[in-house]
């Protein structure tokens, strides 16, 4: 969520800069509101926007449905007794988001209140398509809904009315209000980013440069009668008010002519678009690695707490050839406790924790199916694998709340060689081919599908699920072809 965040960000401040410098003062109306609205559109939709030069495949057992999933998991343990449900940060940060959407979506409604109330208090009559409606209040016209409100037709002179009626039913023809009804959904959806605000200011002043251009009147008869109106009280936000935008740039705008010079300019929506697509998407570019050194690593947002000293363990191994079972003492290195200051659980732990009083569920997704998921999917980087044995090292997974990899240590790709004591060991690969595995490796864990997440209680947690190692099974290599997994 993070990241999204701070793609859809740059992309309407980078646009927001461009169109500053190069298109606010120019007279093209309609080009500057199809790149607001590009820009709009684009800042919501492109950092979604996930793509590959492959399909990924999925097992059947690794793309089960996580609702699925959930209820075959909690139905084990209905019958237990939870824990007492304490917030965390996260879910904090969402119920202040949607007590965000849900002012900003009362503001609307309310406004929407105001126009209706106006609507059925005021006398009505038509004009063509529209609907004139007096209000009786000292107040600025306005125009919404094929309708046009108005304090009242006595206030104005024949001349005047004409340029009200001219201007405010250029708004409808040029369907401004579907600009408007969008840029409302993402004042309720983005309340928080002031990137929406200020785009906004520029795509109503562009409404109002068009609207005004189909006022016939001398300029500077029609730029005295706007000061007129600029004492009169505004409009609801769901309408174009007639004075709502800065006058003195109005007025200036009347006169200004479009140079071929400043045609020129409308190319350069097209290398920004490539740009932003490029920068801030999830593409098989990128293939973002965690990154840190110490005890210490970031990754997609996260900061991840290492402990300070290693445990001795034993791992069940099986031999490639004879798949007999085995057991090997080793040292584990030191693994992740925190992510972001939150507990880190690991599978035992919260196997343990799994009791008559308490329910504890581990993550849904397992190094088995997580390690078939990979190498199936890996197929073009296999492919450069000369004949043999290998393995793959991927380390100390994590499974946020969500059920998604939230962090994980590509450990590299080892081809399986017997030694002179007859021992089998692993050795790396050539870096360049390594470096592409990691990349791809990076690129499916952040697009695996959600699974169950872990839960001590009535909570969510992280958990840390099984390494895929070296002292697991080995997967073999034939004419470039995965043979056995």
């Amino acid at each position: 969520m993070l990241q999204y965040i701070i793609n859809s960000t740059a992309i309407w401040l980078s646009g927001f800069i461009v169109y500053d410098l190069f298109f606010r003062r120019e007279a093209y109306h309609s080009y500057n509101r199809f790149y607001l609205i590009c820009i709009i559109l684009s800042g919501a939709i492109l950092p979604l926007w996930q793509w590959d030069y492959d399909s990924v495949i999925y097992t059947s057992d690794f793309s089960q449905p996580i609702i699925e999933q959930t209820v075959i998991a909690r139905g084990t343990i209905v019958n237990k007794t939870t824990a007492n449900f304490v917030l965390g940060w996260e879910q904090w940060l969402q119920i202040i988001y949607m007590a965000g959407v849900a002012i900003s979506g009362l503001i609307l409604f309310r406004d929407l209140l105001i126009i209706l109330k106006m609507y059925r208090r005021g006398n009505k009559s038509k004009d063509g398509t529209w609907t004139i409606i007096e209000t009786g209040a000292m107040m600025s016209p306005f125009s919404a809904f094929r309708m046009v409100f108005i304090s009242s037709k006595g206030d104005y002179t024949r001349e005047e009315l004409a340029m009200v009626l001219a201007h405010e039913e250029q708004h409808g023809h040029l369907l401004h209000f579907i600009d408007v009804l969008l840029l409302r959904l993402f004042q309720i959806l983005f309340w928080y980013n002031p990137m929406i605000y200020l785009l906004e200011k520029r795509l109503l002043l562009v409404h109002e440069y068009q609207a005004d251009k189909a006022v016939e009147n001398n300029p500077s008869v029609y730029g005295r009668f706007l000061v007129e109106q600029s004492v009169l009280n505004a409009a609801p936000v769901l309408a174009h008010s007639f004075i709502r935008s800065p006058l003195k740039k109005r007025i200036l705008m009347l006169t200004r002519k479009t140079t071929t010079l400043a045609r020129g300019k409308q190319i350069l929506i097209a290398p920004f678009l490539v740009i932003a697509l490029l920068l801030f998407t999830q593409h098989v570019i990128s293939g973002e690695l965690p990154d840190g050194k110490g005890d210490k690593y970031s990754y997609k947002g996260n900061i991840i707490t290492y402990s300070k000293e290693g445990t001795t363990d034993t791992i069940e191994v099986r031999e490639s050839v004879t798949k007999e079972p085995g057991i090997v003492l080793t040292r584990r290195p030191p693994r992740p406790i925190l992510i972001n200051r939150e507990k880190v659980y690991t599978e035992e732990e919260i196997k343990s924790l799994n009791t008559d009083n308490q329910s504890a569920w581990v993550p849904g997704v397992t190094y088995a199916t997580l390690r078939e998921y990979l190498l199936t999917n890996l197929d073009k980087e296999i492919r450069k694998l000369h004949d043999g044995e290998y393995v793959i090292n991927v380390n100390d997974i994590i499974v946020d709340k969500k059920g998604k990899i939230a962090f994980f240590r590509f450990g590299g790709i080892r081809e399986m060689v017997m030694g002179e004591d007859g021992r089998k060991s692993g050795q790396p690969v050539d870096s360049n081919l390594n470096e592409k595995f990691a990349k791809k490796v990076a690129i499916l864990l952040n697009n695996a599908p959600s699974h169950r997440a872990a839960w001590v209680g009535r909570d969510n947690v992280y958990c840390l699920i099984t390494s895929i190692g070296e002292y697991y099974e080995p997967f073999i290599v034939k004419d470039g072809k995965l043979i056995s997994l």
